[in-house]
């Protein structure tokens, strides 16, 4: 199968930037991080505040957004040092999403950089909690990070950072396949690359990582994606 031919194979693209709507062959979970933002109604979405805007939002201007059946997910959100935030006050502003998300009983999609330990460490003081999931997107760590992750309860999603670092990531193999999602990020046009590059990872065909991936997603956000 030739990657132009993925698309149809109904992977969906689980964390996506760009200007929701101009890409329907594929079913993607639009980013939204500004609460002014409009999404047409023919798109799903997760919204949420960056650890970059952190200080720049009122997390309660963003009900409208939670409150749509189209919003998916909380996020993305997080942890990242090369803000210029101050982390404590990304902390507080993570920890408010995280109480969001288990109020709503939507997931998390989640931007951490350089910050795996503070996140671990919010992660493991939750533990046993029945909360939602804990997305961790654009995941492109080492295989110790990864599982660390994964132990702690965590679905990894992964994107074009399989394109560039396939080599430093031997382990992806090894990730179970019920905690694997595949996004593009901030390059949509990336898709068939990535998924194919994914598959072809996992030791799998394309159309196997793609049922696959469907059905993580429809199980994590509760949306069946086909």
């Amino acid at each position: 199968m030739s990657p132009a031919s993925l698309g149809r194979l109904n992977a969906p693209d689980a964390h996506a930037h760009g200007v929701p709507g101009t890409d329907n062959a594929i079913f993607r979970l639009w980013n939204i991080g500004d609460p002014s933002s409009s999404v047409p109604e023919n798109c799903f979405f997760s919204a949420g505040i960056h650890p970059w805007d952190a200080g720049k939002y009122d997390l309660a201007a963003f009900a409208p957004l939670f409150d749509s059946p189209r919003c998916l997910a909380v996020g993305e959100c997080g942890l990242d040092r090369t803000s210029d935030a101050a982390l404590p006050l990304q902390m507080k502003v993570f920890e408010a999403q995280i109480e969001e998300s288990v109020r709503r009983c939507k997931p998390l999609v989640i931007h951490c950089v350089r910050c795996f330990p503070e996140f671990l460490r919010l992660k493991s003081a939750r533990k046993g909690e029945d909360a939602p999931a804990w997305v961790v997107h654009g995941f492109r760590g080492t295989k110790r990070k990864a599982f660390d992750l994964l132990d702690a309860g965590c679905v990894l999603s992964f994107g074009a950072g399989l394109l560039r670092d396939a080599g430093n990531m031997e382990y992806f193999s090894e990730i179970p396949l019920d905690r694997i999602l595949v996004e593009t990020d901030e390059s949509p046009e990336l898709f068939d690359r990535i998924l194919a590059e994914a598959a072809a990872m996992h030791l799998l065909s394309p159309s196997e990582l793609a049922a696959a991936v469907g059905v993580n997603f429809e199980r994590i956000f509760r949306h069946d994606p086909v």
